[in-house]
């Protein structure tokens, strides 16, 4: 039974001590291009500009390494439409 116990706490400080990998902005935006199938030629983009309306809903215009320009669309309820500029 300790040996059990002392595998869970060995299990459990190995799950809290591991660092998250967090993806930034730049990383989120490209992801979301390529996923709605539009190429980007990179994992990051540049040139982030974000504004946001009194309703909720989001307008992000980035650009790709590639040179293209996309604009993302969110809306308040969450769906999420991808053009280039």
């Amino acid at each position: 039974m300790k040996m059990w116990i002392k595998g869970a706490l060995w299990m459990l400080s190995f799950l809290l001590l591991t660092p998250a990998w967090a993806v930034s902005q730049a990383e989120d935006i490209a992801t979301t291009i390529m996923l709605r199938g539009h190429p980007c030629g990179g994992k990051q983009v540049t040139e982030i500009q974000q504004k946001e309306d009194g309703n909720g809903n989001q307008t992000i215009r980035a650009t790709c390494p590639n040179g293209v320009r996309y604009q993302i669309d969110v809306s308040a309820a969450g769906q999420v439409k991808v053009h280039p500029l």
